[in-house]
């Protein structure tokens, strides 16, 4: 359950280039920013509540900050993404701060190759952005910060951790108590918002928990072996398409997504069927753009890979997200999720596998906005990030898109034994992206059919004839 990005980074042309010593020097520097990097999870004794983050007492930023197995020397991209591979498919240590940056000094085309991985119970997507700051900056000018002074709170016991837990618990209760004295103040208006919020639970309960995925190959079981397949196009070419379908960036990519799928599956000999996607939608408000955690909910998109036209696969996307965002459906699987949390430990953990399951969604398809200037790493310029969405329990295939100045970089998770023929899927993604960008092919489709295609109209011998081919 690790999210993570692999990039590269040009070098600065007049400066040193980053080593292991240098980049632990920086990120050692900033660590104290974050307190959560340098916190660990810590479980109270006999299962008495839920585990609470600590400080991490024997805390070294030399295990967290390493170099790639394997990259010792000059590896070549190829190599390079081998051993990321191999580095995601180890799961992140638990006893210490959940994060680790792993760093390929050289490789053979003079970029600098970086893997960061963070696990999902630290930071969601836009958290996990801000936390890039630990590494990136915003100008290759930026000088080295000195070493930045903190000391660990003293350990915990097992009372304390007991105690801590039931706090946390606590905590939980007089939020819901706040919310239940504010609403007493204002009975009419809070009627209105629980009846509200209450039926879009309700459809999001029986529209997306009680309806099935329906049943697909990217649904098996899967083993610890993990690949991350890459391919970049030019985002330009997704803002034309989704301008053109009157439809937003985010759709663009779930119809690209829906094309490339199409592709796969005729590739495989099968017919074309549609899958549910989860599509994680943040809910992190202004006030908490500076707080870590995991502050996701999620969309439940049905990619309409059996549409036969790029147009109609947009439309269909852009019909459903409008729709799920009028029906406020996100905030009501927050709510639903949240209520979740207040389980039994046993039957939490029931119904939390059952939400991930592959009876609820058939992969995870996630867009992550990113800088249109460009970062840097010691003085090296980011050339390209490309995301890792986590697998959950049968499900052999995830799709992330970072948007980066001009490029959209899709990063495709796999389970390469699951799910072998993933490999054809960064070409299907390039091509399908073209064929959304065309601008003879992306006329606005409306009911099944192209705009501004002719109807059919009589022939000189009293039958028909079309001027176009239905969407």
């Amino acid at each position: 359950m690790h999210v993570a990005w692999r990039g590269r980074f040009r070098p600065h042309a007049t400066r040193a280039r980053p080593t292991l010593e240098r980049l632990q020097a920086s990120v050692g520097s900033r660590v104290s920013r974050c307190r959560r990097f340098r916190q660990r999870l810590a479980y109270p004794p006999l299962g008495m509540g839920e585990p609470v983050w600590v400080d991490d007492v024997r805390f070294d930023v030399r295990a967290h900050v390493a170099e790639l197995v394997g990259a010792g020397g000059p590896v070549t991209p190829e190599r390079f993404a081998g051993l990321c591979d191999e580095a995601l498919s180890r799961p992140l240590e638990r006893d210490r701060p959940l994060w680790q940056v792993q760093l390929a000094p050289e490789l053979t085309d003079g970029s600098v190759g970086v893997l960061c991985k963070m696990h999902h119970a630290m930071v969601d997507g836009k958290s996990a952005l801000e936390l890039a700051l630990l590494l990136l900056d915003l100008s290759a000018d930026q000088e080295p910060e000195p070493p930045a002074e903190w000391e660990a709170e003293p350990e915990r016991g097992a009372t304390r951790l007991a105690l801590d837990s039931l706090a946390d618990g606590a905590g939980g209760s007089l939020r819901a108590g706040r919310s239940l004295a504010w609403m007493s103040r204002s009975p009419v208006r809070s009627g209105a918002s629980i009846a509200g919020t209450l039926r879009r639970v309700a459809s999001a309960v029986s529209d997306d928990a009680l309806r099935p995925a329906p049943a697909s190959y990217v649904n098996a079981p899967i083993g610890p072996k993990r690949t991350l397949l890459t391919q970049s196009v030019p985002i330009d070419d997704l803002v034309a398409a989704k301008k053109r379908a009157g439809a937003t960036l985010n759709d663009a990519c779930l119809a690209a997504v829906a094309g490339a799928m199409r592709q796969l599956a005729r590739g495989r000999g099968s017919s074309p069927a549609p899958l549910k996607a989860a599509v994680p939608v943040s809910v992190r408000d202004d006030g908490e753009q500076g707080e870590l955690g995991n502050r996701i909910s999620f969309a439940f998109v049905d990619l309409p890979v059996e549409a036969r036209l790029a147009a109609t696969r947009l439309d269909r996307v852009r019909t459903q997200t409008a729709a799920l965002k009028r029906a406020g459906r996100p905030a009501a699987t927050e709510a639903l999720l949240g209520a979740a949390g207040w389980l039994p430990g046993p039957v939490k953990t029931q119904v939390a596998r059952l939400a991930a399951s592959s009876r609820v969604y058939n992969l995870v398809v996630s867009n992550i906005p990113g800088p249109r200037e460009p970062v840097y790493m010691l003085g090296a310029e980011l050339l390209e990030a490309y995301p890792v969405v986590p697998l959950a329990e049968g499900h052999a295939l995830s799709i992330g898109v970072f948007t980066y100045r001009d490029r959209a970089c899709f990063g495709i998770h796999a389970d390469p034994e699951a799910l072998p023929e993933a490999r054809e899927l960064p070409g299907f993604l390039r091509r399908e992206v073209r064929e959304l960008a065309a601008p003879g092919s992306m006329g606005v489709v409306r009911n099944g059919r192209r705009a501004g295609a002719k109807r059919a109209v009589k022939g000189s011998g009293g039958g028909s004839r079309t001027a176009s081919r239905r969407g």
